[in-house]
């Protein structure tokens, strides 16, 4: 797997080899089984063209930043994966129908783009699969809705990597489907026989549910949580050099990082994304205007994930407008922060002892913060408003240590 990003003509190739050998494999196999070449041709002329709407989500996606993690940058996992797909269906027609093992190519294939993606390809793939079988409608439901299932219920892995429940889901769903599939084939006539075939589909289709699931996490989250676990020390490099050069900054830096990621952990939210975003949203900006290059250019020299790019495009870009809730937990804390480092600083200077209810000042802020509309279009919600507001009104302790440093 390769950690540098493709670059353009790199994905164009890609691209070029996923229509070529597809439209091959699928023409050769349609010779193989017999079809005519009337048939033959009509199939390759609606095959290229399903091809080209997927190859066209595919892009789309990648220009609009919709896709999966990193995939935007590594075409050749879809690539890969489609191609495999694709020689799997054409193998698929040779086998008893019961025997299609083949949700966990929908899984994959959603994985290694994204759900809308995904779910078009696979589409495709066992539409031709079941064309070439000469199977009836029953059996592309059967796939084509369970391999939908398998894609949906993993669309988002949570930041513990739980994948338990989605895995039970998922394979009870097949189980009963597969299981009322052959009840129904067989007109009610049951024996010890039938199950064989469909007890062999389901150990397969888990074990190869599990090979993809691993895959995955160790070629693209676990990549992106090492990538995270580096730049949110507070010891790296781009961080730790403010402590020196810029102490308020660093020090913001810090307490923003604490607010948004326990925000960010009590909500449900990525945390990794939160705290980088909280130490990192004055810090890009005063590091560009060092350095005269963009917050882009900065991020790619420090290797910064792609959603960490975006908040940090999002808090800094004014014709961007926030939507991200980690960037909108990003934005509440610093403007917490901000205040009270002001606030504390300017007490110092005065030789003031007069107590600050902290509670009520951060509420207010928070509530100003809302009403000003920044947040208009995010994707936060009323309860996460409030939530907000909970969250900060019982941090006294950390509030008088501000106060205190």
């Amino acid at each position: 797997m390769k950690k540098k990003e493709e670059a353009k003509w790199q994905k164009a190739l890609l691209i070029i080899i996923m229509l070529l050998v597809s439209v091959s494999l699928i023409g050769g196999a349609a010779y193989l089984y017999g079809k005519s070449f009337r048939d033959i041709f009509t199939l390759i002329v609606i095959s290229a063209a399903y091809l080209g709407a997927v190859i066209f989500s595919l892009i789309q996606s990648d220009i609009y930043g919709e896709l999966h993690y990193d995939n935007g940058g590594h075409y050749a996992r879809f690539v890969l994966v489609f191609l495999f797909g694709a020689a799997v269906c054409c193998i698929l027609p040779s086998i008893p129908e019961s025997g299609w093992a083949v949700p966990s190519v929908a899984l994959a294939l959603a994985l290694f783009s994204n759900t809308v993606t995904g779910i078009a390809a696979y589409a495709g793939l066992i539409s031709i699969c079941v064309y070439l079988a000469s199977a009836d409608i029953l059996v592309f439901a059967l796939c084509f809705l369970t391999g939908c299932i398998f894609a949906i219920l993993f669309e988002k892995l949570d930041d513990e990597y739980r994948t338990g429940i989605p895995m039970f889901i998922a394979m009870l769903i097949y189980i009963v489907s597969l299981t009322a599939k052959t009840v129904f084939q067989n007109k009610g006539a049951l024996s010890v026989e039938i199950f064989i075939v469909p007890i062999v589909n389901v150990f397969i289709t888990y074990i190869c549910m599990l090979a993809v699931l691993r895959f995955y996490c160790a070629a693209v989250v676990d990549k992106e949580k090492g990538k995270y676990l580096a730049i949110n020390d507070q010891e790296f490099k781009l961080l730790a050099k403010y402590k020196t050069e810029d102490r308020q900054l660093y020090y913001n830096a810090i307490h923003t990082a604490h607010f948004a990621e326990k925000t960010a952990r009590m909500l449900h939210m990525d945390v990794d994304l939160a705290k980088n975003g909280g130490y990192y949203h004055r810090i890009i900006v005063a590091e560009c205007n060092k350095k005269g290059k963009t917050l882009e250019e900065i991020c790619k020299k420090y290797k910064f994930p792609p959603k960490a790019v975006q908040l940090l495009q999002e808090y800094n870009y004014k014709n961007r407008p926030i939507k991200m809730r980690e960037t909108a937990a990003v934005y509440i804390a610093d403007s917490v922060v901000a205040a009270l480092m002001y606030l504390n600083g300017k007490a110092k200077e005065d030789k003031s002892s007069e107590d600050i209810d902290y509670a009520e000042l951060v509420q207010a802020i928070i509530k100003r913060k809302i009403d000003s509309g920044v947040l208009s279009r995010s994707d936060i919600s009323l309860s996460d408003i409030g939530d907000f507001e909970r969250i900060y009104a019982g941090e006294n302790l950390y509030y008088d240590f501000l106060r205190r440093e």
